[in-house]
């Protein structure tokens, strides 16, 4: 379990961690590290059932996303518009499909490993993030945080800080999770330990929040927040935890603070942090509702907005394409859920549209479970969801992972009865 469980977040949780083994310590170049990571994940999901035999997932989900999936199929080799990554896209279809595959076979109960598993990982790659930035002399404090890519030609500070701060968002809501939801759902390998790391990793996955200044991710928060306090934690049970199981960590804590406050002048620091990322977020909110109209704009939001009035001259010149699609890859538009209206058509837009409405009810069910590992997953769809409408494309590697881990365990419950394996997956 423990070696499926590690398998499966090769692919999830670990990228970022695999992007500094790659980056900062220089493991392997160019995607041959990383390819060769995800096969080794692959192999580590391998188990003793027949190749037959699987594991039902939601099958409501399944249904939705293969069909959009095969309509994406389609377009991909007979509209290709962008030929040039069609042997990277060959292989990253191949690396999704493997990864189904290799989900369905997982038993359910690796719901009971997987949350342990993502809290190390994440304090891990929070750790990485922190000596990447706190060893780099291009790094500025103010600027956003990540690891720096080595393949630089300028002094420049570049580097993927989203990934980084998804981690973050990641570490701190199954860390909240652990600390306050009943360990009836998970195996804690120690009591002690695994509630000390907890409590460290939610103020270290918070640090990376706040170091990496992804609006997307600070957004999410403010959505998991009150869905957490509402469906699964009362704000009553959080200070009785902490007073119950932590006042020695807690103190030091303090104590600590206390000491840095002074010495490094931290609330100084924080409060620049805030006042830059306030300014940015209401510039970004206000290019995007003026449609660039404002009198101060936000490069990263104008960008979104030059290619949605591309569209609309795209519309007006020509309507009956939008009914069919203009093609896999047609133009990168940076919100998927656009962009599917535009490659696949009125057809494949209702078809992720719908994929989408599905995985948000299932999130809410999923609020209300007893397990840690639903919680979590439900929790954690927001941080996708927002991602439908801020960044990336419909069929990005990285979302399709976070689609199947949705499919193969929302929802799913960890019955042990030997009659749930299904042959016919």
């Amino acid at each position: 379990m423990v070696k499926n469980a590690i398998g499966i977040l090769i692919f999830w949780i670990a990228p970022p961690l695999i992007y500094f083994f790659k980056e900062k310590l220089g493991f392997g170049g160019g995607s041959v590290f990383t390819g060769a990571v995800y096969v080794f994940g692959l192999i580590l999901m391998l188990n003793h059932f027949h190749a037959k035999v699987g594991h039902r997932p939601n099958t409501f989900l399944l249904l939705l996303g293969g069909t959009f999936f095969s309509v994406a199929m389609i377009y991909f080799f007979l509209m290709n518009k962008e030929m040039t990554m069609f042997n990277t896209d060959l292989i990253n279809f191949a690396l999704i499909f493997g990864f189904l595959f290799s989900l369905l076979r997982v038993d359910n109960q690796v719901q009971k490993y997987l949350p342990v598993l993502i809290l190390i990982i994440t304090f891990l790659t929070s750790c990485a993030l922190i000596y990447s930035v706190a060893t780099n002399p291009n790094y500025v404090f103010g600027t956003r945080a990540t690891v720096q890519y080595t393949s630089k030609t300028t002094e420049n500070f570049t580097g993927n800080p989203y990934i980084y701060s998804r981690n973050g968002l990641a570490g701190f809501l199954i860390s909240f999770l652990i600390i306050n939801r009943s360990w009836d759902s998970i195996k804690v390998p120690h009591v002690y330990l695994t509630r000390l790391l907890a409590h460290i990793n939610v103020w270290f996955s918070l640090i990376v929040i706040i170091l990496t200044q992804t609006r997307a991710t600070i957004l999410t928060l403010l959505m998991a927040i009150p869905c957490m306090l509402f469906f699964m934690v009362p704000v009553k049970s959080i200070f009785t935890h902490v007073k119950r199981q932590s006042y020695i960590f807690y103190a030091l804590l303090i104590g600590n603070l206390y000491y840095f406050a002074s010495k490094l002048r931290i609330i100084e620091l924080f409060d620049s942090y805030y006042n830059t990322f306030f300014n940015l977020f209401i510039r970004a909110m206000s290019t995007g509702v003026t449609l660039g109209k404002s009198s101060e704009v936000d490069e990263s939001a104008m960008g979104r907005v030059n290619n949605i009035n591309y569209i609309k001259q795209l519309w007006n010149t020509s309507k009956i394409d939008f009914v069919f699609g203009h093609g896999y890859r047609f133009r990168y538009i940076d919100i998927p859920m656009l962009e599917s209206l535009v490659n696949f058509g009125v057809f494949g837009f209702i078809l992720f549209a719908g994929f989408h409405i599905a995985f948000l009810y299932f999130a809410y069910r999923c609020f209300k479970s007893q397990i840690i590992f639903q919680n979590f997953i439900g929790l954690f769809y927001l941080n996708t969801f927002v991602g439908m409408f801020t960044s990336g494309r419909p069929m990005d590697f990285a979302y399709w992972v976070s689609f199947l881990i949705f499919i193969r365990f929302m929802n799913v419950e960890m019955v042990k009865d030997k009659n749930e394996l299904k042959s016919e997956y």
